[in-house]
């Protein structure tokens, strides 16, 4: 039997990644179907109306009103981080499914009632953690699991955003921590639930970071409201003309203004209160350790993940073309893919393939759909489909950090954070 779903959220991400493949492609019909879109804003429920076909989709501005008229079976929900909590909690407490884009939610608090309302209700709650699906990750959890390592100890990842990419955080409202949680929370929720996904369900014990706002916000030499009309254009690095941008999708965009979501604000903005320069560094309980940093304004687009173990050393190296406004950070940096080598004291240097696939984020968002959306409920979950557990986890970590750095890098105890009044 079908699944009826709702969106909540109607965003550039909500379309492309969920309304329209659902509403579109041959593989969902008998699986799932989208039967009512939940939005603050009625421009942006019309540009997903319009965009995946479907003019007389019921579309609510009140999610109370939508989870009783409209009656799905789960909520898909794509709405800003920090109310993500909210739409899954209501969604449990009406007894219906929930699949969470990632971050599950900005907070340890919102982690918890969470927890709690989903041990209280028969729905179930999955993260949407699709760095999980992704070709060099899979390979590189497979090569772990076939023991190429032997017993892992310690494990590194790096994360480079560059001016592009790194920037459109803070022109947009993931600038402010009450609403991302930080890139800690809202980006490296991905890095975190790979290093745990890699070590099968080892527990995060203790944290120390390190960050701080090095290159935008309030220190920055130029400062407006936004890039449209800017009297700083012409001298500004980080100059984004979203009319010209080769990447700007116009529906989405001119309706996102009209509803007062404004994708092109100051990168130096006085505001912006999140990190773009993290260090940190952690160990789980069964003491495998971890280093862990992200820069906002790299060079270049990507990521590095190393695992050292007793019988030797993987390293994956992904660099990919960075989505956002603006120029490239550095001009002919063309090459991207991802590369996996195994250092083995066995076997000497060996390449290790990966395969290629199409589609979003590498080829990792049509998998994940598929398992998400294809598969019976009944159906146990594939070790990829990140449980609520798993993606509260993710949330933990990024929480944790976050309280560290408030510390001077004071170590925080994760699991903690689970207990009330943490």
């Amino acid at each position: 039997m079908s699944m009826r779903w709702a969106l909540a959220g109607t965003g550039s991400r909500g379309i492309g990644m969920f309304a329209r493949p659902l509403a579109t492609e041959d593989v969902f019909k008998g699986h799932a179907e989208i039967v009512a879109l939940f939005d603050v804003s009625p421009t942006r429920m019309d540009v997903c109306r319009r965009s995946i076909n479907m003019p007389d989709l019921p579309v609510f501005t009140d999610y109370d009103r939508m989870l009783g008229e409209a009656d799905p079976d789960g909520v898909i929900v794509c709405t800003r981080d920090c109310t993500h909590a909210e739409y899954i909690v209501k969604a449990l407490q009406k007894g219906k499914d929930a699949v969470s884009e990632k971050p599950l939610c900005t907070t340890a608090e919102q982690a918890r009632a969470i927890l709690a309302a989903d041990a209280a209700s028969d729905g179930r709650v999955l993260v949407t953690h699709n760095m999980r699906y992704g070709p060099a990750v899979a390979a590189m959890k497979k090569a772990v699991d076939e023991g190429v390592v032997g017993d892992v100890l310690f494990m590194e990842f790096r994360e480079m955003l560059d001016r592009r990419h790194g920037a459109d955080y803070f022109r947009r409202w993931h600038g402010r921590k009450k609403n991302s949680g930080g890139l800690l929370i809202h980006k490296a929720s991905h890095h975190f639930d790979v290093l745990n996904y890699m070590l099968d369900g080892a527990k995060p014990a203790f944290i120390s970071a390190r960050g701080g706002l090095n290159l935008y916000g309030a220190g920055g030499p130029y400062r407006s409201t936004r890039c449209r009309g800017c009297p700083h254009a012409s001298e500004c690095p980080f100059f984004a003309d979203m009319a010209k941008d080769e990447n700007t999708v116009r529906l989405y965009f001119d309706a996102e203004e009209d509803s007062g979501y404004i994708r092109d604000g100051c990168v130096f903005a006085a505001d912006i209160d999140i990190e773009d320069t993290v260090a940190a560094g952690y160990e789980y309980d069964n003491g495998v350790r971890v280093s862990y940093s992200l820069c906002a304004y790299a060079s270049w687009e990507g990521f590095e993940l190393t695992i050292q173990g007793t019988g030797g050393r993987l390293e994956l190296l992904s660099r990919v073309r960075a989505w956002g406004h603006g120029s490239f950070a550095v001009h002919g940096l063309e090459k991207t893919g991802a590369s996996l080598v195994l250092f083995s004291h066995a076997d000497g240097y060996v390449e290790l393939p990966v395969d290629a696939a199409e589609g979003g984020h590498g080829g990792a968002d049509p998998k994940l759909r598929y398992d998400f959306f294809c598969r019976d409920r009944s159906e146990p979950r594939t070790p990829q489909m990140a449980s609520l557990e798993e993606g509260a986890q993710a949330v933990l970590i990024g929480a944790a950090a976050n309280r560290s750095i408030a510390a001077g890098g004071a170590p925080v105890d994760i699991q903690a954070l689970l207990s009330p009044g943490k």
